[in-house]
């Protein structure tokens, strides 16, 4: 068997990404050609920060959650998102949509606040005729991996979905994606999507990651499962792939959901490479305070992660973090002040679960704040 050449496979990817974005695009020009593209577009956004304050903590300064890294007693404001997003009709069935986000992350060469591009791509709905609520999209794109279990959270201002928080797949990527419904009643779909792994990141390598979920809708739509799984080759030695089934029941007062997924990862453990395989697990609930008025609810959620299921004991790896289970909980109140302007007090909680007793024991990160989240243009 012959090795492909590495500049061969990248001209490949990239002649097959531009022959997706012409076919993409050749509805637009004709439709420009034609007269007949729509005018006007919508601008759109929303920002959500926090007041903090670390109230328990130790001096190890290391975790995946949001404040890990803060030294006890730290007190602050802290802006984590500014979204602004444009989405331009470009003909019928078809729009481009351009994201840019602010936040504390991304900052200026004097150290302000800066932007970064989030997403830019082209969406063509109804692509595929017989297939209800088809779309295509091409460019920098969302991906499906939290996209479900997120909408069912619907407190992404709060904290990111399990997965994101923990760096597992990519919010955004390079690439083309393809869904859409097997019934007119939106009762079952799919998605695929192929990327470059990079997420927002200008690289381009001969390594893809390839992503397929699956949902079913039952009991009126009520009920929600889907099944999700993503692949990823980083270099010839290192493979990543996880399986995740979501599932979530929505009433009219109260809404749960359920997502497990495991991951099948391998990393360097006293010098040789070894599987890890990660697990994550998070339940959330939130409901209607109905004594409270119309505008108040409440919501909780637990998250488990095991970053090593084969985990050794004897093993001296790269992060601490692999001699820890963590729990983390998130509870707190929502209060609608105004239509688009959102208070929620919340308490965190992350406590670090030792697997053997040779490792310094962690005090647990205990961090009360209030968010605020609000929504503005159309």
């Amino acid at each position: 068997m012959t090795k492909s050449n590495p500049g061969t496979v990248r001209r490949m990817t990239a002649n097959f990404f531009s022959l997706l974005l012409l076919l993409f695009l050749s509805p637009v020009l004709m439709a420009q050609s034609a007269g007949t593209s729509p005018a006007g577009g919508r601008i759109w956004g929303y920002s959500f920060g926090d007041l903090i304050y670390k109230a328990q903590g130790d001096t190890l300064y290391w975790g995946n959650t949001e404040y890990a890294s803060l030294e006890e007693k730290t007190i602050g404001s802290n802006l984590r998102r500014l979204f602004l997003g444009y989405d331009a009709p470009l003909a019928e069935n078809l729009k481009a949509r351009f994201l840019v986000e602010g936040r504390a992350g991304t900052t200026t060469r004097e150290g302000r606040f800066g932007l970064a591009i989030v997403t830019g791509y082209f969406e063509w709905n109804k692509v595929v005729k017989f297939i209800p609520n088809s779309s295509l999209k091409v460019g920098l794109i969302p991906t499906p991996i939290f996209a479900l279990p997120e909408k069912k959270w619907g407190y992404r201002s709060v904290e990111k979905d399990a997965l994101d928080l923990r760096g597992w797949g990519k919010t955004i990527d390079q690439g083309a994606s393809f869904s859409g419904d097997f019934n007119r009643k939106q009762s079952a779909g799919f998605s695929v999507m192929v990327g470059n792994g990079s997420g927002n990141r200008p690289e381009i390598d001969k390594y893809l990651e390839y992503s397929a979920s699956l949902y079913k809708k039952l009991w009126q739509n009520q009920f929600t499962i889907e099944i999700l799984g993503e692949y990823m080759r980083k270099s010839p030695e290192a493979r990543q792939a996880f399986v995740r089934c979501f599932l979530s029941v929505e009433k009219p007062t109260w809404t749960f959901g359920a997502e497990v997924s495991q991951a099948l990862t391998q990393e360097v453990v006293s010098a040789t490479v070894q599987p890890v395989n990660p697990l994550s697990v998070s339940l959330f609930f939130s409901n209607k305070l109905g004594f409270l008025g119309e505008n108040w609810r409440s919501f909780f959620r637990y998250d488990f992660y095991n970053p090593a299921t084969q985990y050794h004991p004897e093993g001296t790896y790269a992060s601490p973090a692999q001699h820890y289970n963590e729990h983390s909980y998130w509870v707190g109140l929502h209060y609608i002040l105004k239509e688009k302007v959102n208070l929620m007090p919340n308490l965190i909680i992350n406590q670090y679960q030792r697997k053997n007793d040779r490792v310094v024991k962690r005090i647990s990160d205990v961090v009360p704040r209030v968010t605020v989240y609000f929504l503005f243009g159309d």
